[in-house]
């Protein structure tokens, strides 16, 4: 066994906060001196830069379709990792995300390589059906380690997981680590991700609409930075409700933190979320913040109940529309948030938490 050769695996490299983080811990084992690999299903988009020295590789997939022809992909992935796994003779696999969490047990069966599989989101959504369940709880009892981002996903699991686990937050990205916004915020509400069901768009762009009705000499304007499925949705949804001049829905953007920085607040409104990262992005930058209380806890983490940014019932758009309306109405209540939520999201610098990830993945 190598113990300075590391080798990680997900799905896809796209844009999303599983696969930030993921490259972020590659370029930290890298720069630290490890021999590094990523594995992935697909070619990544180069959206989030990788250190020249790590190897790439993406897995072989057969033509063919339907069940026999899944499985045969699966199978055939699983053999691939653990024939790198022999030839590297890594120390570590570490894997984010759903069915490749499975794969990576599976692969590691019987190696020396210690596997640490990785859940980024509420466990019911990230394995949604019964078997998916079944075997997540089963395999993970053989993994050498698991991490998850809260307690609620954590017990999910059996204790035989619990007991191994540890929980480990989101590292800022480096753009964010910077000193506050001191100048005069706008009369901006913001929020950022991309444009699924999951995410809810709609409930933020009601909760909109009743802050306009109810504080109409504020010129409040909402900006949804992200693109998706569901853009056209809330556009037509923007203009049924007459909010055209008032909402803008530029898409995917890049340079978020110089986009949002002087934003007077900032408004997650999902359905589920692991750990959401632009909320912790939100605090870097001291903007007051309002998240639904979503599943598996990570915004509650985050926010502290209301001592870093204030929660709210899950698709309920009167009460998000009533947090954001505390916040314009109360400077006091607005520079508390900020100051609470800023001092919190220093624990979060990338180095801090990769070097976590790193004393875990060593002490085993």
């Amino acid at each position: 066994m190598d113990r300075k050769t590391i080798v990680f695996y997900i799905a896809t490299l796209t844009r999303g906060g599983a696969e930030r983080v993921i490259v972020s811990l590659a370029n930290y084992f890298c720069r630290e001196g490890w021999r590094v690999y990523m594995v992935t299903l697909e070619p990544d988009e180069g959206l989030y830069a990788m250190e020249p020295e790590i190897h790439r590789i993406v897995l072989k997939t057969e033509a063919g379709g339907g069940a026999a022809g899944r499985l045969r992909n699966a199978l055939g992935r699983i053999t691939q990792v653990r024939r790198l796994l022999r030839k590297t003779r890594a120390y570590a696999l570490v894997s984010f995300i759903g069915k490749t969490n499975i794969r990576a047990v599976l692969a590691g069966l019987g190696l020396r390589t210690k596997v640490f599989v990785s859940v980024r989101s509420a466990p019911g959504r990230e394995y949604p059906g019964m078997l998916q369940r079944t075997l997540a709880r089963v395999l993970f009892c053989l993994a050498d380690g698991v991490v998850f981002q809260s307690e609620g996903a954590r017990d999910f699991f059996p204790k035989a997981v619990r007991k191994k686990s540890r929980i480990l937050l989101n590292p800022l990205s480096p753009e964010y680590i910077r000193e506050p916004f001191r100048g005069t915020r706008e009369n901006e509400i913001v929020t950022v991700g991309r444009m699924d069901p999951v995410k809810n768009h709609a409930l933020l762009v009601d909760a909109f609409a009743i802050v306009v009705r109810e504080r109409p000499e504020q010129g409040l304007h909402l900006t949804i930075y992200g693109g998706g499925d569901c853009m056209e949705a809330v556009r037509e949804q923007v203009r049924r409700l007459g909010l055209t001049a008032r909402v803008s829905l530029p898409g995917d953007s890049r340079d978020i933190a110089e986009k949002i920085k002087d934003a007077g607040i900032f408004v997650l409104s999902s359905d589920f979320e692991g750990m959401p990262n632009a909320v912790a992005e939100a605090f870097a930058l001291g903007i007051p913040v309002v998240s639904t209380d979503c599943p598996s806890g990570g915004a509650r983490i985050l926010t502290g109940a209301d001592e870093r940014g204030l929660l709210v019932p899950v698709k309920d758009a009167e009460k998000m529309a009533a947090a954001i309306m505390r916040i314009l109405d109360d400077d006091a209540l607005a520079e508390r948030l900020r100051s609470a939520a800023y001092r919190f999201s220093r624990s979060l610098h990338p180095d801090k938490i990769n070097r976590m990830w790193k004393n875990y993945i060593e002490g085993i």
